[in-house]
């Protein structure tokens, strides 16, 4: 899938980037907002954490399931065509959720929330790369990725405000979420670019080419989306409050947005492998700690922020080095690629972390995530052990 930008003044572009991006942010609110209600509803329908883990992957799965059909969409609907689509799919499925306890709807519901949910974020991704930027190109990307961590850590603090997991006011809630974010493109109309369709997608020979970073990638999959699903729960087994336990990640996520952007900074001034190799043992150590720092409210946020920011680092130097790695053509796969692989992870964290805290582990949140990252030492060591014997 390619675009060509429209012919339009620069005022308007930015107009539509300011748009779009706000646009962002709010369409990961209702991500955040979920990923804190979610669990603790599915828990009050007496569901076990496992199944609860297992409920909540079909989320990261939707991304594998539209991935090789997203230029089709695109295409065929339009960019605000299928923005519009994927809302009110959102809004659908938050309906649903509402009148059911049943487990197979909600994996269904969860699903296609979660299709829509990446529809309108390559929407509004795709848009954007399609503006007439100029120079500003860097920062905006820079500003869109901001957004989304913002976005998602703003989810708890708006459920915080609605104030109760019970009947469906939080549903409504969402609701309202999910349509001021179309609400905020609808006036960019006259600023989208032309689709154009770039071919078939070359998936196996990116990942062959950039083992390392995609590998990254899967790990940083695990933390990112394995985390957040439980950390709400983590802290009520611990005895926090619901409103206590839902800011949690809150600070995981604006440790991604400062701290991530601060790592991500130093990509060009010292090797991307060992900045992600230092994030990953960075969030070890977070880990490690969090069983002790959770009992005091301070150092379990503080221990947070810096786990997101190493968290936010890991995907970001991944991301820049297939950046550089692949030409023109390839970019779409790749980030394609790269995206597929950081929500197999997330499966994978997701359901690993439900088993074990299901069956009573309730520290199964810090092995998974030290045992992924214990796994990626091992993978980069062998790597690096076979380039020096085919050089030498």
């Amino acid at each position: 899938m390619a675009v060509s930008q429209p012919s339009t003044s620069n005022r308007g572009a930015l107009f539509a980037v300011v748009a779009l991006i706000l646009g962002s942010a709010v369409i990961q609110a209702a991500v955040g907002f979920n990923t804190v209600f979610f669990p603790v509803r599915l828990e009050s329908y007496g569901l076990s954490k496992g199944l609860i883990g297992l409920c909540l992957a079909f989320e990261m799965g939707a991304v594998l399931a539209v991935v090789g059909s997203i230029d089709k969409i695109l295409t065929r609907l339009g960019l605000l065509g299928t923005m519009a689509f994927a809302t009110g799919l959102r809004v659908a499925m938050l309906l649903l959720l509402s009148t059911s306890k049943s487990l197979p709807l909600w994996c269904l519901g969860v699903f296609s929330f979660g299709i829509g949910t990446y529809l309108c974020l390559i929407s509004l991704q795709t848009w954007v790369n399609g503006l007439p930027l100029g120079r500003l190109r860097g920062l905006v990307s820079g500003c869109y990725s901001s957004a989304l961590s913002l976005g998602t850590a703003s989810g708890p603090i708006l459920f915080n405000r609605v104030g109760s997991t019970e009947g469906n006011q939080a549903f409504q809630a969402n609701m309202v979420i999910v349509l001021v974010a179309l609400a905020l493109v609808v006036p960019c109309i006259g600023q989208i670019p032309r689709m154009t369709n770039q071919g078939r997608l070359r998936l196996g020979y990116v990942i062959r080419m950039a083992k390392i970073p995609m590998v990254s990638s899967f790990v940083g999959g695990v933390t990112f989306f394995g985390l957040p699903a439980f950390l709400t729960l983590y802290g009520l087994m611990n005895g926090m409050s619901l409103k206590h336990a839902s800011l949690l990640l809150t600070a995981f996520m604006l440790g991604s947005v400062t701290l991530g952007l601060a790592i991500a900074s130093l990509s060009a001034y010292a090797n991307r492998t060992l900045i992600t190799i230092l994030c990953v043992l960075v969030g070890v150590v977070c880990a490690v700690y969090l069983p002790l720092g959770i009992y005091n409210y301070g150092i379990a946020l503080g221990l947070l922020f810096v786990w997101g920011g190493a968290a936010g680092g890991i995907y970001a130097m991944g991301l820049a080095t297939v950046g550089d790695l692949f030409r023109q053509e390839d970019q779409v796969s790749a980030n394609v690629a790269y995206s597929i692989l950081d929500n197999v992870g997330g499966i994978v964290g997701v359901l690993l972390i439900g088993v074990l805290m299901g069956a009573g582990i309730a520290d199964g949140i810090v092995y998974v995530i030290v045992l992924s990252a214990l796994s990626y030492f091992v993978y980069c060591l062998a790597q690096i052990l076979y380039a020096d014997s085919i050089s030498g």
